[in-house]
């Protein structure tokens, strides 16, 4: 029996197929949070589920490099940002502070996000179509999940919480990339992630200024220093 073309065997496996509703469940329960220990949490997994497409990627394709970025994102992704977010909100120093409710009452949120996601899945499947590729597998996943974590950047007051949906916009744009070309060049994966990792940690430090002066990272509150 002839094995099937990696572009069309892809999409079948039920491994690709649970990853990608794996990381839009994670992006969909970030957004669901009050808290930012939980958010965090959400994205860590959502990250172990990038990194994870990415290393079935690489295991069928024979890319090396794909491997190894995908080795990075479970490293990177999934360890050192998710610990420097925990910093940055707290996490485990002291007693816990309620954290601000979002913008958005979260039910009213959810509801959001659930036309977000039909929106991005309807305007992909339109665009692109229903072939049988891992294009038509994984990039509605990424262009819905893009969608609710811009949701989860503007409807947050708290500091740590805007930078968590930015990471998971990230985390949305890395997939698509994955979706429409099997990963791109290492040099160019290693830099994004090398930027990534630098950006999260000034953001932290500046998360921190913000702490420190105002007592705590509700963003709102930065419109007192308007002249």
């Amino acid at each position: 029996m002839n094995a099937l073309p990696f572009a069309d065997w892809l999409p079948r496996s039920n491994t690709v197929n649970l990853l990608s509703g794996a990381f839009l469940l994670a992006t969909l329960l970030a957004a669901g949070q009050r808290r930012t220990a939980a958010c965090i949490g959400a994205y860590r997994w959502n990250s172990i589920a990038l990194g994870l497409i990415a290393l079935a990627v690489a295991v069928d394709t024979g890319t090396w490099h794909v491997g190894v970025v995908a080795l990075l994102v479970l490293a990177v992704k999934a360890g050192v940002i998710p610990a420097l977010l925990a910093r940055s909100a707290g996490t485990g120093r002291g007693p816990a502070r309620p954290d601000p409710e979002p913008l958005v009452p979260v039910p009213v949120g959810m509801l959001v996000c659930g036309a977000l996601v039909v929106i991005g899945f309807s305007q992909t499947r339109e665009l692109f179509g229903t072939t049988g590729s891992v294009l038509a597998s994984c990039l509605p996943v990424s262009v819905a999940s893009l969608l609710v974590s811009l949701y989860v950047m503007v409807s947050r007051r708290q500091a740590v919480m805007q930078v968590v949906g930015l990471v998971l916009v990230e985390n949305a744009i890395f997939l698509a990339a994955v979706s429409l070309t099997y990963g791109m060049p290492l040099v160019v994966e290693m830099g994004g992630l090398l930027d990534l990792l630098v950006g999260v940690a000034m953001l932290g430090l500046f998360v921190g200024r913000i702490e420190e002066t105002h007592g705590d990272t509700d963003v709102t509150r930065l419109r007192s220093l308007k002249g």
